[in-house]
């Protein structure tokens, strides 16, 4: 085991300055995942995997980050953007199936739609017009781009009417040019498995905070695709 003070005494004074900001920001990516867990655990002292996993997984968030700039197309929803016309684009440019980096079907169906809607009391997506929320109307360039070209995919396990079901959440870090400072933002899109394993859009969302994005991430694990034999001929 590291003494603390050794520890200190190496990202201070042994590394270069670059280096030690960067191996800071891991480990408090790592400290954060970590506090999460303790708190959705209830758990004082966490298993020496359950901590570990917690670095693997911020490592993972750095090194396999998806970024891009909202503009152009991307942006095309930006200013004022109602329900009619948020319902009108998911129909014409967001619904379909798309194809993620791995080769693997999404499908983006009506039942897609209710992820423009949010009730702030339940957190449900109920479909009424006061549930609308114009943000994420503005989005809706970023789901098909977000799941055809990400590669930051971690997966959720859990229980879906009785049923056990992997989600899998494409995520990106946007970059909004406005002045004087451009906005920062992280993104989720969330494609769930039905009974047969075909991808299906639940929801897609943003937030600005980090911390909040980590909350999201730390139940999951990063997705590893598997080759198939015909993908390697």
């Amino acid at each position: 085991m590291v003494p603390t003070e050794q520890l200190k005494r190496l990202i201070d004074s042994l590394l270069s300055p670059k280096n030690a900001e960067r191996l800071t920001r891991v480990f408090y990516d790592a400290a954060k995942i970590v506090y999460e867990r303790q708190k959705r655990l209830n758990k004082p002292q966490l298993k020496m995997k359950e901590v570990s996993s917690a670095l693997f997984l911020a490592e993972t968030l750095h090194s396999q980050a998806f970024r891009f700039e909202a503009t152009g197309v991307l942006a095309e929803n930006f200013g004022e953007f109602n329900e009619a016309s948020a319902l009108k684009y998911y129909e014409e440019k967001v619904m379909g199936e798309v194809t993620d980096a791995h080769g693997r079907k999404v499908t983006v169906d009506e039942d897609g739609v209710k992820s423009l809607y949010k009730d702030q009391d339940s957190g449900k997506h109920i479909v009424s017009t006061e549930n609308y929320e114009q943000g994420r109307g503005k989005r809706l360039p970023w789901i098909r781009y977000a799941i055809q070209n990400s590669e930051a995919i971690y997966v959720s396990e859990g229980t879906v009417q009785g049923s056990f079901r992997r989600a899998y959440l494409y995520t990106a870090t946007v970059s909004i040019p406005i002045q004087p400072k451009a906005q920062v933002s992280y993104y989720i899109v969330v494609a769930r498995e039905d009974k047969n394993g075909n991808l299906r859009l639940v929801t897609a969302y943003s937030m600005l905070k980090r911390n909040k994005f980590l909350n999201i991430i730390e139940p999951c694990y990063r997705y590893t695709h598997v080759k198939k034999t015909k993908d390697l001929q």
